[in-house]
């Protein structure tokens, strides 16, 4: 009785280990893992055969410049710190080494010239309107000169008439310019009068500078008798036109040339009696 219950027992104990064999005897060896996440499905491969459709070729970029394109100049880039060639300005000093010449005055014992000569000036333009400016001018020339005599057939004798030297000429006057600003070149007309002092080498007959009046009271270009009955300084009034053009170098320096002819205003039509020719070289303001 006691043995049977044993074995019973012993059975009921050994029977699931004899069904797991069973079972894993029995499983396929290609058993499915657990089910997951399914896998992402792969791209379809190019066909290396197929072709490109064809491109618009409005829709192409357009060219850098300059392969038939406009340049964006201003794009990216500072304003320029200089400003145009302009005659934008209020103010303008000249200075002007000049060529100059006696023409049609006449000085005792020399004749009428010509004279030669040179020296400098300085001009002072102030803007009244756009094209309208007034002008101060100062100028000094030198003119050398050479003794003239002359011989007497009576006498035998040489006479000198006129001693060498130098004829100076120094003229003060105001002017209207009318400026034609046309960009890089300026062209300037001015017109106006003003006071001319002329110094001459002493005296070698009367009527010279320092010298006694002549017989009628005259005296030499420039000169005027004095109460002493001697030929002193006077200053002679002037009339002069001129005509001239400037070329503009950046926002204040300026360049040109200037001709300009004198006359006597008391003989406006003895044109002209002094002439110059200058060189200008002007700074603006």
């Amino acid at each position: 009785m006691g043995l049977r219950s044993n074995c019973a027992r012993r059975g009921a104990t050994a029977w699931p280990a004899v069904l797991l064999a069973a079972v894993m005897a029995g499983a396929p060896a290609h058993a499915q893992p657990p089910e997951g996440p399914a896998a992402p499905p792969s791209e379809p491969q190019p066909d290396p055969f197929e072709q490109a459709p064809p491109r618009d070729p409005d829709d192409a970029p357009y060219l850098a410049a300059p392969y038939n394109q406009l340049g964006q100049w201003s794009a990216g880039r500072r304003p320029p710190l200089t400003r145009g060639f302009d005659d934008d300005h209020l103010i303008q000093l000249t200075a002007v080494p000049t060529y100059a010449a006696f023409r049609g005055a006449s000085f005792l014992g020399r004749g009428t010239g010509p004279f030669r000569g040179g020296g400098i000036g300085i001009e002072l333009d102030l803007r009244v309107v756009r094209w309208l400016f007034l002008r101060a001018q100062l100028s000094h020339t030198l003119h050398p000169v050479f003794e003239r005599s002359s011989f007497d057939e009576d006498s035998e004798e040489v006479t000198t008439v006129a001693n060498g030297g130098l004829l100076q000429a120094t003229h003060t006057g105001a002017s209207v310019v009318y400026a034609l600003d046309i960009g890089r070149f300026v062209t300037r007309a001015d017109a106006g009068a003003g006071l001319m002092f002329v110094r001459s080498p002493d005296a070698a007959q009367d009527g010279q500078w320092g010298g006694a009046c002549r017989g009628d009271g005259s005296c030499d270009f420039g000169l005027s008798c004095s109460a002493e009955d001697r030929c002193r300084p006077t200053p002679v009034p002037t009339v002069h036109i001129g005509l001239g053009v400037d070329v503009l170098f950046g926002r204040r320096w300026a360049l040109g040339l200037q001709f300009r002819y004198y006359a006597l205003l008391s003989a406006i039509a003895d044109l002209p009696v002094y002439l110059m020719g200058n060189l200008r070289l002007s700074l603006r303001f």
